[in-house]
């Protein structure tokens, strides 16, 4: 009987590193490995959390919380990182209830890097947890006034560019002051978009025609003559959607309505100095990081005019006759995708590799669709969609049948109920909801419900094109065109 201590990894990086620096998560888990078995400990394999933070509140860990449902379980003796901070860099009530809980259960925590901390070390954990988080408070305060400061003396603070501009570094007084300038070949592709939208906005086009001023008609356009995007320019190659080099790194994006609408957005392109507008804060709920969906205008308070900060692409009066008509470009017809069941979950892909979204309202009409921008080569032709219900039934009776053939002793089915029933919490508590979903619950569940349970089965769904254009609509070609790739075990490394 092998009476050695059970010992996991835990790894964490707040954003991709494409070197191979110490942080990196190849790094990490090398690390934690090696620290493990030169222990003598039993390793078995590490709990990853990429581009995830350890500082903010509400940042989602799911490897960390597997991790700790495996600890409650008593399925780990001992925790290896290769830094403290990777557990944890929030407040020191945070740090002292998670140092309390780990040590309360007899866990140890290991740094490869700052030593072993046993269930009579609490004391010594926390200071250190809670000196993490003074690190990363003090950094956050030093990198916000440092953008400050050079935002004031009207330099770029941004990352990437806005497509149409590249950015120049020249010193004054003793600072580096980073400016947009225009590029040439980039600010015609968009003076060449702006002409064609005003010239055509007021058309009327017969049914069956592309109209010619529209947003995916220029973007379809722009993909088949193979201008590039930022990143594609960046580059330095155009590739095709979807494509991989040799390392396996995908291409750079193709145009999309949207990138392009974005770009058409932006005050930059008037020359004006902005400032970033970001998302509600409950789309990632508290304390998470909030994403930018714009820019707006910095006004002077003294003049109440757009403080200047860069040359114009455009000018000011046929870039409000383009905001004008940008406003009046609604959503169209399409139901919002967070109302449709697979859409939701983050797994469903067409066979060309893109994601599947939600197309139409609820009703006959309503699908999923390929999301592969227009004029993208490769893969198969044309579109990929397939009607929303059909799909919704035919991948929740595929669950309600594997838990039918795990009653019934098939290993495969039996396996994967075990996987289903850890990422739930119980595999027992699974089987009784996933029996009173088949006898006629399952309409009345929340849409939360429904998509907490597949989650629990599923990692992905990959569609095929329709044999026939007919075929789409047809009940039983949902069976034909789905491979439902289930959930597999996630904390072996």
């Amino acid at each position: 009987m092998d009476d050695r201590k059970t010992a996991v990894g835990y790894v964490r990086q707040s954003m991709g590193r494409p070197d191979g620096s110490a942080s990196s998560v190849r790094a990490q888990v090398a690390a934690c490995r090696a620290e493990a078995i030169g222990r003598g400990f039993r390793y078995e394999g590490a709990y990853v959390d990429e581009a995830t933070s350890a500082y903010r509140s509400g940042s989602a860990r799911p490897g960390f919380e597997r991790m700790l449902n495996d600890v409650r379980h008593g399925h780990v003796d001992v925790i290896v990182v290769n830094y403290l901070s990777r557990l944890s860099r929030q407040d020191v009530g945070t740090a002292r209830s998670l140092a309390a809980e780990l040590h309360g259960l007899g866990v140890t925590v290991v740094s490869v890097t700052e030593g072993v901390y046993g269930p009579a070390d609490t004391e010594e954990l926390v200071r250190r947890l809670e000196a993490a988080h003074q690190e990363s408070v003090n950094r956050s305060r030093h990198v916000s006034d440092t953008k400050r400061i050079l935002r004031e003396a009207g330099s770029w603070v941004g990352g990437l560019p806005p497509f149409g501009y590249a950015v120049t570094e020249a010193r004054r007084d003793g600072l580096t002051i980073r400016q947009l300038v225009v590029v040439p070949e980039e600010a015609e592709v968009i003076r060449d978009v702006v002409r064609r939208i005003l010239t055509h906005k007021d058309e009327e086009v017969s049914a069956g025609r592309r109209h010619p001023g529209s947003l995916s008609g220029i973007c379809a356009e722009l993909n088949a003559r193979r201008v590039p995007t930022k990143t594609a320019r960046l580059a330095g190659k155009w590739r095709a959607a979807g494509s991989a080099d040799a390392k396996g790194q995908r291409a750079p994006s193709l145009w999309e309505a949207s990138t392009l609408k974005r770009i058409l957005r932006d005050p930059r392109l008037v020359g004006h100095a902005v400032e970033p507008v970001y998302g509600p804060e409950s789309a990632g709920g508290p304390g998470v990081r909030r994403s930018v969906v714009g820019y707006r205008s910095v006004v002077d308070p003294r003049t109440l005019m757009p403080v200047m900060s860069h040359e114009p692409v455009l000018g000011v009066a046929e870039w409000e006759e383009l905001q004008t008509w940008l406003d009046t470009r609604g959503r169209g017809k399409s139901g919002p995708r967070a109302g449709s069941l697979l859409s939701g979950l983050g797994v469903l892909r067409c066979e060309c590799g893109a994601t599947m979204v939600s197309n139409g309202t609820i009703g006959a009409t309503a699908s999923y669709r390929c999301s592969r921008p227009k004029g993208a080569t490769g893969g198969h032709d044309g579109g990929n969609s397939i009607k929303r219900e059909h799909l919704d039934e035919y991948v929740v009776q595929r669950i309600f049948a594997e838990v039918s053939h795990a009653d019934q002793g098939r290993r495969s089915s039996v396996e994967l109920l075990a996987e289903a029933g850890a990422r739930f919490g119980s595999a027992a508590d699974l089987v009784s909801r996933a029996k009173a979903y088949e006898v006629g619950e399952w309409k009345s569940a929340s849409l939360t419900e429904k998509r907490d349970f597949l989650s629990c089965f599923i990692d992905r769904i990959e569609v095929a094109k329709a044999s026939s254009r007919g075929n789409k609509w047809e009940p039983y070609d949902a069976g034909r065109r789905t491979i439902v790739v289930w959930a597999a075990p996630r904390m072996r490394q």
